[in-house]
């Protein structure tokens, strides 16, 4: 199917569709290029794959009169506008000062935490100089070392990182003030800009461009609302849990547990570590007060929230989303793990569309799009 999909394309056509490649590919390697320059655009995506179901939504119940002056779509987006600046507002109200408060209540306590964070360290290195045989604290020892050297050395590569983006923070102010006007251009004019993409696009190929735009917007959409409800979810359960067991500092530990969500795999033990430690310095029970929590979060995390809310977005088996992971941190950092999983899922579903497109036997673009959509095959156990 696939060859003889493009062995109708006439000349022209061709050569209109290898200038397409070429045109992707030089963008491509404008956009690595630039890359810490696109973060605003990156984050204004995000809010127009977020506000674009809400504002089709309130855009169907406006007036006739407004759709016929062509107002209605404006107006929906600035109704999400306030919606968006209402939540931010009486999020920022309850949250914000408290952990503020708590920031500053750990700034404070800094020396007296570092005291007796020094204090158990002794105890425990005492410990382990009276009840470890001296050749394995030697091989404990050079592991450690080794271990100590090599997150010196991420270190150091990260601050190089942050010094290199440091150089761009013009370029960054000016995307984040232009962002919610680039988002409101985006979300008007909508129909305009892909009708404007699909001009370009030979209309023997057309049908399959659509459906793999389709399938490209069905992962990103679910996998970006599924990961800000859990991150929603996973915060709020660890602050309330923190709060009832009385560790320190718990809204601003759940917080940060809430963010660190986002990084798939890897980000639920990261975001763990703060709270491990303030606990552990806090006092023994409370540390395993700590740990039944966050158990208990994770829990109820992969037996309910996964499968309901990010499952049914990307379906990579555990195994494969770390692998990914590593390779995405390797390419490009922080921005790579976030990116790894959707970008993996993405490219697993649109080699399969385009292998059934490409088989000898004849596939249409429905049937195939439908067989994507609904025989992917479930790597998640």
């Amino acid at each position: 199917m696939g060859k003889v999909m493009f062995d109708n394309l006439t000349p022209a056509q061709t050569r209109r569709l290898i200038l397409i490649l070429i045109l992707l590919l030089i963008v491509g390697w404008i956009f690595y290029v630039a890359r810490t320059a696109l973060i605003p655009y990156i984050l204004g995506l995000i809010l127009v794959y977020l506000f674009h179901p809400l504002v089709q939504r309130i855009d169907c119940y406006m007036p006739t009169i407004l759709r016929r002056r062509r107002l209605s779509r404006p107006l929906s987006i600035i109704v999400v506008y306030l919606m968006a600046l209402l939540a931010i507002a009486g999020l920022m109200a309850f949250l914000v000062p408290v952990v503020i408060n708590q920031v500053e209540s750990l700034w404070e306590q800094r020396g007296e935490l570092a005291t007796q964070g020094r204090m158990l360290l002794d105890e425990w290195l005492t410990r382990y100089r009276t009840t470890i045989p001296e050749s394995w604290r030697r091989t404990i020892e050079d592991s450690l070392g080794k271990a100590v050297v090599a997150i010196g050395q991420a270190i150091q590569e990260g601050m190089g990182r942050t010094m290199g983006a440091v150089t761009s923070t013009v370029s960054l102010i000016v995307g984040l003030v232009i962002i919610p006007f680039w988002v409101f251009y985006l979300l008007a004019d909508e129909k305009a800009i892909t009708s404007a993409f699909e001009a370009i696009i030979p209309k023997r190929i057309e049908t399959d461009v659509r459906n793999v735009l389709r399938i490209i917007d069905d992962i990103l959409s679910a996998y970006l609302r599924g990961q800000l409800l859990l991150c929603l979810a996973v915060g709020i359960m660890s602050m309330v849990g923190f709060i009832v067991i009385g560790l320190d500092f718990a809204v601003l530990l759940g917080v940060i547990i809430g963010i660190f969500e986002f990084i798939p795999s890897i980000g639920p033990i990261l975001g763990a570590i703060p709270a491990l430690i303030v606990a552990v310095i806090q006092s023994p029970i409370t540390a395993l007060w700590t740990i039944l929590v966050i158990f208990i979060v994770q829990q109820v995390e992969n037996l309910f929230l996964v499968p309901r809310v990010a499952g049914k977005s990307v379906r990579l088996h555990p195994a494969l989303v770390m692998f990914v992971l590593v390779i995405g941190n390797e390419a490009l950092g922080l921005w790579g793990m976030i990116t790894a999983v959707p970008v993996t899922a993405i490219l697993r579903d649109v080699f399969k569309y385009l292998y059934l497109r490409f088989s000898d036997e004849p596939v249409s673009p429905q049937e195939a799009l439908s067989r994507v959509r609904t025989e992917t095959v479930r790597l998640d156990v």
